[in-house]
């Protein structure tokens, strides 16, 4: 288990973090396989239904397949899954949309993208793209930060998550029904990961704005070190970013209950 000093929203304690157990990957790889290859469809919705559970990025690739399965059922079932899931799909569900011949499947890929309000949502959320300063090519990690802050939201009973991308007019049209929810626009900033001292550090900046308008409101920092790691280290440098994408949602968390 790692140590990692977190300098954060209310002065920095120390904390401990941990990799993914070595048995929760062996049962998403199992249910990856199973959606994949399941000679039964019930084998397939079965493995999709339970790795839209699985909070693992993962899954998201192989749902999208999964929505291509010659099955309804199954189709029906990644969709949900990805909608649960909530770390990404919205292109291939959009794009399966526009094709898909059941009307079930149908709903379930409408109630994936749609976001879910319920008597407990006090806000509403979209996360813009990462602003990248990392030297990686790519959208690696704009992927890890997207999906670890929308993940931490959408474990929140408060919060409804924004489709990524999500246009203006489709903002509007799911808000108009909830005048009482607040709602927020945040666009993450990431530096090049420091490794002086001997430690690894990263730090992610959040500006915060309202939502669909996108007028700032203010900004934050998340500063992670994680201890003993002197050179480049990438999976170190996942680990750590994963972590700041968690931590600077529950510090938006605490900003939001103080913003009118």
């Amino acid at each position: 288990m790692r140590r990692i000093a977190l300098a954060a929203f209310l002065g920095g304690v120390g904390f401990l973090a941990a990799r993914p157990a070595l048995a929760e990957d062996a049962d998403v790889d199992h249910l990856l396989q199973n959606l994949a290859s399941g000679s039964d469809f019930r084998i397939r919705t079965q493995a999709a239904l339970a790795l839209g559970a699985s909070k693992s990025r993962r899954a998201v690739e192989p749902l999208c397949g999964g929505l291509d399965d010659s099955n309804a059922t199954v189709r029906a079932a990644s969709a949900a899954a990805l909608g649960r899931l909530h770390l990404g799909g919205a292109e291939c569900l959009q794009k399966r949309l526009a094709n898909e011949a059941s009307d079930t499947v149908k709903s379930a890929i409408q109630k994936a993208l749609d976001p879910v309000f319920t008597s407990e949502t006090k806000y509403y959320l979209a996360i813009g793209k990462v602003t990248d300063k990392t030297g990686r090519g790519g959208d690696e990690i704009d992927g890890i930060i997207h999906s670890a802050m929308a993940g931490a939201a959408s474990a929140l009973p408060a919060y409804a998550v924004a489709p990524p991308g999500e246009l203006v007019a489709d903002a509007k049209r799911r808000l108009s029904p909830h005048s009482a929810v607040k709602s927020y626009f945040l666009s993450p900033r990431i530096t090049a990961p420091d490794y002086s001292g001997g430690n690894l550090t990263v730090k992610l900046e959040i500006a915060m704005f309202s939502y669909p308008d996108k007028s700032l409101i203010g900004n934050y920092t998340t500063k992670l070190t994680e201890p003993g790691v002197s050179s480049p280290d990438k999976d170190s440098e996942n680990d750590l970013i994963k972590t700041a994408g968690e931590r600077a949602l529950d510090k938006f968390s605490q900003i939001a209950a103080h913003l009118q």
